[in-house]
């Protein structure tokens, strides 16, 4: 069904230069802070419990999709912790929070400790030894694309958080929250073709995310705007912003805005005119997975 013409989305982008000046754990709490002001905008609720509890309740178990391909991109440790504390202040504990990859591998290279068992938050992906959940038997068919779905998502999780970083790919033209979901299904290889459209929409129709999904957190402190999804440290632009959305169409039609903006600051042509150009968003957003019209995004920014 398509999104109602009059409904608006809520995309949040806070930024702080000043996080260039800082290492270690004054960075991870600066980030931190940047993403509950993130959440609080894309919510337009002032309070970070407020705007936490708005999103989730304190029975859910959250799984967080992270995005560890590339370790040197992976999602800031402040992300991390942001997202810990704001399920907190909701009543989740942290054995009910599960930050997950396609493989341990992933998570482990990216500098992330693996565990499934104990206090938590725990940290596994759906391949590994360390506790290897797998994907479902069954297929899933949505339009013309057929995958099976992650059992973090279908059996573990009642809510899930999205968490891209911005990159320009090769065969998607960008990766962010739409894309981020390829790390969800067991056979993205498959679909590495015509620009990865439809089945980018196709795997966020699955009813499972779409029902299960809360919040987009984006990791925008730096920026691989060509070369991509591969780190290519020449390609890579400081940026110190974190951007937040419920709505991941809407963030992912900023997001390509912003990667648009570094390539022409370099010289370089805009993402739609690329051999592989990101049309899973305009394509997702004529699916009603979200709002791709710029008209009805508000885009909130704070900057320190």
């Amino acid at each position: 069904m398509a999104a109602s013409r009059d409904r608006r989305a809520r995309v949040a982008l806070a930024m702080n230069t000043g996080l260039a000046r800082l290492e270690d754990e004054a960075l991870y709490d600066a980030v931190a802070a940047l993403t509950h002001r993130a959440v609080c905008d894309a919510t337009g609720i002032p309070d970070p419990r407020q705007a936490w509890r708005s999103l989730f309740r304190s029975e859910d178990v959250v799984a967080v999709k992270l995005n560890c391909l590339a370790p040197q991109l992976a999602p800031s440790p402040g992300i991390v912790r942001a997202i810990v504390q704001g399920l907190g202040a909701v009543g989740i504990p942290p054995n009910h929070i599960i930050f997950y990859d396609k493989e341990d591998r992933d998570l482990e290279g990216a500098g992330f400790t693996l565990c499934a068992e104990g206090e938590g938050p725990y940290f596994y992906g759906t391949i590994g030894r360390t506790k290897n959940p797998g994907y479902e038997e069954r297929f899933t068919l949505v339009g013309e694309t057929s995958f099976r779905l992650t059992k973090i998502v279908t059996r573990e999780a009642t809510a899930i958080i999205n968490v891209p970083v911005v990159k320009h790919h090769e065969y998607a033209g960008m990766t962010g929250a739409l894309k981020n979901h390829f790390g969800s299904i067991h056979n993205p290889e498959d679909f590495h073709k015509f620009a990865c459209d439809p089945a980018i929409s196709d795997v966020n129709r699955a009813v499972a995310i779409t029902s299960k999904q809360r919040l987009i957190i984006f990791d925008a402190l730096r920026i691989l705007y060509d070369g991509g999804p591969a780190y290519q440290p020449g390609c890579v632009m400081p940026y110190w912003a974190v951007m937040a959305s419920t709505d991941a169409v809407a963030i992912d039609t900023k997001v390509c805005q912003l990667i648009d903006l570094c390539r022409q600051q370099k010289g370089l042509p805009p993402l739609a005119d690329l051999h592989y150009p990101p049309k899973h968003i305009r394509t997702a957003a004529a699916a009603g997975v979200g709002i791709g019209d710029d008209d009805r995004i508000d885009l909130i920014v704070y900057q320190v």
